[in-house]
């Protein structure tokens, strides 16, 4: 992707193909485009981007939408202690779509069924690369969906 238009529109074709009960990993170099991506993810559920921020400090955002997104940042915290006061599992129900910024920090917190999304820098400043996984065969599905032109 070589702008944050371009991994808007990625998100978007993501976010049009998630339903209740799936939980995103996001991982990747700070500042690669976590939360920009989570705009278009929340655009292809019908939530406005506007109503997007990065939970950096709240820790937690809901999202109200058809099915409720949940964006979860973990980069302020420092342990396993810190991970129970949240209440993680409470937002893994069949209703909600759960999306992790750094889940690479804390990986024992995500379920077994999960997608898994790398974003990176490329060798130009503006070039984002991205990694996607899935752990069902759903989820890839949604993977070969994605690499599909389109």
């Amino acid at each position: 992707m070589t702008s944050a238009q371009e991994t808007i529109k990625f998100g978007e074709r993501l976010g049009q193909q998630l339903t209740g009960g799936d939980v995103l990993a996001l991982t990747g170099d700070l500042g690669a485009g976590k939360t920009v991506l989570t705009c278009g993810i929340a655009l292809g559920l019908g939530i406005p981007m506007d109503q997007v921020s990065s939970p950096t400090f709240t820790l937690i955002q809901e999202y109200s939408g058809a099915i409720p997104l949940i964006h979860v940042d973990l980069y302020r915290l420092e342990g396993p202690s810190d991970i129970s006061t949240l209440g993680l599992e409470e937002y893994f129900t069949p209703n909600t779509i759960v999306l992790i910024e750094w889940a690479e920090r804390f990986p024992q917190i995500l379920p077994s069924d999960h997608m898994a999304l790398y974003l990176e820098y490329g060798e130009a400043e503006d070039i984002r690369l991205v990694t996607l996984s899935g752990t069902s065969p759903r989820s890839i599905r949604i993977v070969a969906n994605l690499s599909k032109p389109h």
